[in-house]
């Protein structure tokens, strides 16, 4: 028997309540479990009791055995002192508040049907990819479905608190907040912390007051980024490096160590010299693009405003100095899916929260229901499992489920494993 298995019980209020009495033989009466508290402090939250017909409301404690409550000096705790209830596996000995004051104990042995706590233990047990993958087949569709749903809101919710966190840095300036969340976007994890330094180098403002001047912006984005410390091989690398000398005189700009970027394990137009290229064409074709992000009416508009090819020289190149097959470095479909997924949608979905506006929460959801499922391991081994993804708005829920409930055996707070632990065998 665990703790947690328990909190579980109590929640769902899952164990026989026919003449349910305290240890000492009080008649209760559950109104109201109360709010599931994770921080410190006793487990549960605003329950409302009836003892003998007299309503309590306040705190309940769970634990596996009664003594715990002394164990855990909870008699000593003032926080405790509003506990209205001692729920337990085991009623091993009588406890008392620190006011000395009996507290009334409810023992839940023999109140449940074991086979809640034998599905949850097979689960727990497992050693599968996800601990429900033998019977995940057993679940409902709409049970999963619903679930999805809710996984994929929680997820850019969560995205949310993390743009709220850079905004307040930001002096709630969402254009330059926007603008460092797209410049890590476009390090696409592997170069997403030097992108970001970058960003930092370059505030967005600054940048604008060269928007019309590509060359003069590339001159900023690889300066900054430390690129241009090398031999001048070409005319278009010294241009950059005389359009950056003068600029970091007169604005006393400063550069980012070179040995902060990625190249290894990386094709070449992944290379962060061509994902720097393609940002400055995004940037000065577009401009102020988190106006245009939060007028975006679908996906399919949304591309074409991405779909930027980096300035001529890196046709032919795909670092400084040494040339290559011609190619058109366009920014690809799966790159713009990624950013939008990853950037674009979370932030458009945080300013919908932040001004009170349904409106723009909905256009993130719509977007993400229109841009193709992800493919990476994780979603291909939902989808041998049987659970398939007809859009990123699922494939952002079934990571979201796989990192934070499943991988942490956390089935008692998924739908899925709820489902299975109250099943009957």
């Amino acid at each position: 028997m665990t703790e947690v298995f328990l909190h579980y019980i109590w929640q769902h209020q899952l164990f026989e309540v026919d003449n349910l009495r305290t240890t000492d033989g009080q008649l209760i009466e559950v109104v109201k479990p109360g709010e599931y508290n994770t921080d410190a402090g006793p487990d549960f939250f605003s329950s409302h009791i009836r003892l003998n017909n007299t309503l309590w409301v306040g705190t309940v404690e769970i634990h596996l055995k009664s003594s715990e409550w002394k164990k855990h000096r909870h008699d000593q705790d003032a926080a405790y002192d509003n506990c209205i209830l001692h729920v337990v596996f085991e009623n091993d000995e009588h406890v008392h508040r620190k006011d000395g004051e009996r507290l009334a104990t409810l023992e839940l042995k023999g109140r449940f049907a074991n086979y809640v706590w034998e599905n949850y233990q097979a689960l727990m047990g497992t050693y599968s990819w996800i601990p429900c993958a033998h019977r995940i087949n057993e679940v409902s569709p709409m049970v999963l479905n619903q679930w999805l749903d809710r996984l994929s809101v929680e997820r850019l919710e969560k995205k949310s608190t993390q743009i709220f966190q850079m905004l307040e840095l930001n002096n709630a300036d969402w254009e330059e907040t926007f603008y460092q969340l797209l410049c890590s976007g476009f390090g696409f994890q592997i170069n997403s912390l030097p992108f970001t330094m970058l960003s930092r180098k370059i505030p967005f403002q600054f940048l604008m007051r060269f928007r019309d001047k590509p060359r003069l912006v590339e001159a900023l984005f690889f300066g900054c980024g430390g690129f241009l410390n090398v031999e001048s091989a070409d005319d278009y690398t010294r241009s950059l490096q005389n359009d950056f000398l003068h600029f970091k005189k007169v604005h006393q700009l400063e550069s980012i160590d070179h040995s902060c970027w990625k190249f290894l394990r990386l094709r070449p137009v992944n290379f962060p010299t061509i994902r720097i290229a393609q940002l400055v064409a995004l940037i000065t074709s577009a401009g102020r693009l988190f106006s245009v992000v939060l007028a975006l009416d679908d996906f399919n508009s949304g591309k074409k405003i991405f779909k930027v090819k980096a300035s001529s020289y890196w046709d032919s190149h795909f670092i400084f100095g040494k040339e290559a097959v011609e190619s058109h470095k366009f920014l690809g479909e799966k790159s713009i899916e990624n950013l939008f997924i990853n950037v674009i949608i979370p932030v458009l979905f945080a300013y919908g929260i932040r001004n009170d506006s349904m409106t723009h929460r909905v256009k993130a959801i719509e977007l993400l229901e229109q841009i193709q499922a992800e493919d990476n391991s994780v979603i291909r081994n939902w989808g041998e499992l049987g659970v398939k993804s007809s859009s990123a708005f699922q494939s952002q829920a079934l990571l979201e489920l796989k990192k934070h409930h499943c991988s942490e055996k956390k089935c008692l707070t998924c739908r899925i494993g709820v489902e299975l632990i109250n099943h009957l065998p």
